[in-house]
């Protein structure tokens, strides 16, 4: 049996495991040093180069404003005539390639008498086919088609568009539903139009 004062003493052994590792520390920070170091310097460089290009472009606007102002005031007077006709160009132009309908989408409400029932009928109008078409009567009652080609009509009548609630039970819109407004929702795009009553 050993007894605690045969054990050798170990007071003197230091304990690897307690001390951090302190080269590795020193690494990491001499790393990070030497990225910030790098950042520093390329932030330098790139302000020094964009201070130098815009001071050029500041200096070389003024003297040709200096040089604009020094022309003939006929000669002046020819240049804000040409610039004016520019803008008025480039904004025919914009508005021109603007199309508030993008879908070419044609929408009409048909009502009909006998027997009494109304009608909703689209119209793609484009060159490419709408695929997952979707129908929206007064922002509420929904009616879906996968496909619908282009040049193609699609005619729906009310009581055909539905809501679903919570439980997946539908509920289907009225005959006499008086339609305001119709949303078509496609891959291609989307189209509102707003009915008068």
């Amino acid at each position: 049996m050993v007894s605690v004062s045969d054990a050798p003493e170990r007071s003197g052994d230091p304990a690897p495991a307690l001390q951090p590792d302190t080269n590795d520390a020193s690494a990491r920070r001499g790393k990070r040093a030497k990225i910030a170091r790098t950042l520093s310097v390329a932030t330098r460089a790139l302000v020094a180069r964009t201070s130098r290009l815009f001071g050029e472009l500041k200096q070389q606007g003024g003297h040709a404003v200096r040089e604009f102002q020094s022309r003939p005031e006929h000669a002046r007077w020819r240049a804000y005539a040409l610039g004016s006709y520019g803008l008025i160009v480039v904004a025919t132009l914009v508005f021109q390639f603007y199309d508030p309908n993008p879908l070419g989408a044609d929408a009409r409400v048909q009502r009909v008498e006998i027997p009494r029932s109304t009608y909703v009928f689209v119209r793609n109008g484009s060159r490419k086919p709408w695929k997952s078409v979707k129908l929206t009567l007064n922002g509420v009652y929904a009616y879906s088609q996968e496909l619908l080609p282009s040049g193609g009509n699609l005619m729906v009548q009310v009581d055909h568009f539905n809501v679903v609630d919570g439980a997946g039970v539908p509920t289907y819109a009225p005959p006499a539903l008086e339609v305001r407004s119709l949303h078509v929702d496609c891959d291609r795009g989307s189209f509102d139009k707003e009915f008068k009553p």
